[in-house]
């Protein structure tokens, strides 16, 4: 591989054993993929590591070298661990492990959502990312260039601002390869939940190959596009996904396909997103335990829309109403007073954590079923996520619109 002057001196520990341990990871890690070079990052986003490879690449370090946020923790780790009824919650005095990210300057975000705390992108800005709604986001809406990495990859590019010129950061593997026309679907009118099944089935027939949406309008908010993007990874491993008009590389259909053929063309019709929708609710009963948001962190703009749908109600006595966001949301939400009248209806706003893999078999209180908005979120809990097995058995849950789960945080059921 072809080095600069200044990632030679980090091979011969110029610059001390963490960081010459991070760049001979990196090099190993391009090398297997055949990269040439590296390349300077503008982002990281952390998803901890265990304390030995944590100890180990940053000894000796004392800052990144990149804005670096640190992913969502279990929630078992965070303060709410107790209102939220977790058996064997963590103190509140940081670990180890953060204590170390801490000192050596990353930004202790603790959010899913990095891009809207500040971790944002410009259109050809490189990053290294953990949480795979973040890497398509950034491929897609921003523009941005990133890979699926392995977790000890982020750590090791935000000690020594490198990452391998590989897989999507090249400009030739950025093209389209699945071209998805919907047909027949009245997208001016989807929620948020149909976006998710739409992205949902997406994902499942892309698989790994970059993806081109063409037919949808260029007006849609930038939170149905995050319920749009965010299941592709999981039903498929989707990491770009260029929708024509609207996302930065993809001005016109020639453009998103770099002037190629694609590989697959599918029509997506009414059949398709039943289909998908068929897969994210598998509950036996319309009964519901636990109604939770936030998968990725709600937005400042979905906060209010909560907080209008719950103004001066109450929800059902046996339901657990779980908001989740980031610290930056939540103190803009607070200030506006939708925290309070969230808090008024009797749910719980919460920050630092990830809903998709809570552990529910860890609760006091026992649960059955969970109602969501997110595809992503529905997915892990029904497909075996962290938590979601509860005495061997599954969780039933069920995926639908923001005002359906609210809805039935305030009924207790599913439907009304």
């Amino acid at each position: 591989m072809i080095l600069t002057d200044e990632e030679k001196r980090m091979v011969a520990g110029e610059y001390g054993p963490g960081i010459q341990k991070a760049i001979s990871f990196l090099l190993e890690y391009g090398e297997a993929f055949d990269a040439q070079r590296m390349a300077p990052v503008d982002s990281v986003h952390i998803i901890p590591e265990p304390m030995d490879w944590l100890s180990a690449l940053t000894d000796g370090v004392e800052e990144v070298r990149v804005l670096s946020t640190i992913h969502a923790l279990t929630a078992d780790r965070t303060k709410w661990g107790k209102q939220l009824g977790i058996v064997g919650t963590a103190t509140e005095k940081a670990s180890p492990d953060l204590e170390i990210y801490q000192r050596i300057g990353c930004v202790m975000s603790m959010t899913c959502a990095p891009y809207i705390v500040g971790n944002v992108l410009r259109k050809g800005g490189v990053f290294s990312w953990g949480g795979s709604s973040g890497i398509i986001i950034n491929n897609s809406l921003f523009g941005a260039r990133g890979n699926r990495d392995s977790g000890v990859a982020m750590t090791c590019s935000a000690v020594t601002g490198r990452t391998p010129e590989i897989g999507r950061l090249r400009p030739e593997e950025r093209f389209g390869e699945v071209l998805i026309r919907p047909q027949g679907l009245h997208v001016d009118e989807f929620t948020g939940a149909d976006y998710g099944n739409l992205g949902y089935y997406i994902g499942s027939v892309a698989e790994i190959r970059n993806v081109v949406i063409d037919g949808l309008p260029s007006s849609i908010p930038f939170e149905e596009l995050k319920y749009l993007l965010s299941p592709m990874p999981v039903s498929g491993a989707v990491s770009l996904c260029h929708i024509v008009g609207l996302t930065p590389e993809a001005p016109t259909l020639v453009d998103a396909l770099g002037h190629r053929k694609p590989e697959l063309q599918i029509a997506v019709g009414p059949k398709e997103i039943k289909e998908a929708s068929d897969l994210l609710s598998n509950a036996t009963t319309s009964e519901v335990d636990v109604v939770c948001l936030g998968c990725p962190h709600l937005t400042i703009r979905e906060m209010k829309q909560v907080a209008r749908l719950l103004d001066g109600k109450k929800k059902a006595e046996r339901v657990r109403l779980w908001i989740s966001t980031n610290e930056g949301v939540y103190g803009l939400a607070k200030r506006m007073g939708l925290v309070d009248v969230i808090e008024e209806a009797g749910g719980l706003v919460i920050t630092d954590t990830c809903l998709m893999t809570f552990p529910f078999a860890k609760l006091k209180e026992p649960v059955s079923t969970v109602a969501t908005n997110s595809a992503r979120c529905a997915h892990y809990h029904i497909r075996g996520g962290l938590g979601a097995s509860v005495g061997g058995v599954m969780l039933g849950t069920l995926h639908g619109s923001t005002a359906q789960c609210i809805d039935a945080a305030l009924t207790g059921r599913w439907g009304g």
